[in-house]
């Protein structure tokens, strides 16, 4: 019988967070002690005189919630275990910088998607997310993948983190490439799959998006982003919306199985 351990430290779990439904030891349940996504919430609470984070108290073996963190996966690099986000991040920044430092024929050029030749290079479903077409492209996706990945590999385990990345980018290319003749490169359809797989699991998640000055709940964003990936197909933007979209589309699927 696995034992459920606390998402932050590893050590025993005998509670779950009420407003995220992590598991956690005494020390570390508090909201402001986990980066509890529902933190303002619980602040709410805290000022109407309602202040337990408890939603149960955790049997070993026990509940919906025990995968979890209870299972030992071997990692060579054991300073990512519990954090493939940040060495997914890592590595698509040293691809980048790859990118300046080698002429293109010999690194980009093998890597690239290009719809044409998806059948006989079938790794560019994969290899593409780790590429951009340039510096404003890298910053704005790894700062999105910045402050959206670690929450999901945090929610719902490093293995299907790394799963719905993945498939999201897959299948991201998959959908440009049955919509385009252009080759396409970035990390944005897995991104989006990751944004709306948080989107379904936890809709009330505060997010900021720019210009307006408040934050808005995650499920309203990833509708402001559908629409306007929707009513942007077909310009000459230079931005793979169709991608876009097939990404987003892998991350409700994804959010509604983890969810069931």
């Amino acid at each position: 019988m696995a034992r459920t351990q606390c998402t932050i430290c590893g050590k025993p779990a005998s509670y779950r967070c009420k407003y995220c439904g992590d598991t956690l030891c005494r020390e570390h349940l508090a909201p402001d002690k986990h980066w509890c996504v529902a933190l303002e919430d619980y602040k709410k609470d805290i000022e109407a005189g309602r202040t337990s984070p408890i939603s149960s108290a955790i049997k070993p073996g026990y509940g919906r919630w025990e995968y979890k963190k209870s299972v030992k996966y071997t990692n060579p690099l054991g300073i990512f275990a519990g954090n493939y986000s940040f060495l997914i991040l890592l590595l698509i920044s040293f691809s980048f910088v790859l990118q300046l430092v080698i002429p293109r024929p010999y690194y980009t050029d093998l890597l690239i998607l290009n719809p044409g030749l998806v059948m006989e290079r079938p790794w560019t479903l994969v290899t593409h997310i780790f590429l951009h077409g340039s510096f404003g492209h890298f910053f704005i996706n790894m700062l999105v993948f910045f402050f959206f990945a670690p929450v999901l590999e945090r929610k719902i385990g490093s293995p299907k983190f790394l799963l719905i990345f993945f498939l999201a980018g897959i299948f991201a290319g998959i959908g440009w490439s049955l919509t385009s003749v252009s080759p396409a490169v970035g990390a944005s359809g897995a991104l989006m799959g990751i944004f709306a797989t948080l989107a379904v699991l936890m809709p009330k998640m505060k997010v900021y998006i720019f210009p307006l000055p408040i934050p808005i709940e995650i499920w309203i964003v990833l509708i402001l982003f559908a629409l306007y990936d929707f009513l942007m197909i077909g310009s000459s933007d230079m931005i793979a919306h169709t991608a876009h979209l097939s990404g987003l589309f892998f991350g409700l699927l994804a959010g509604m199985w983890l969810k069931s």
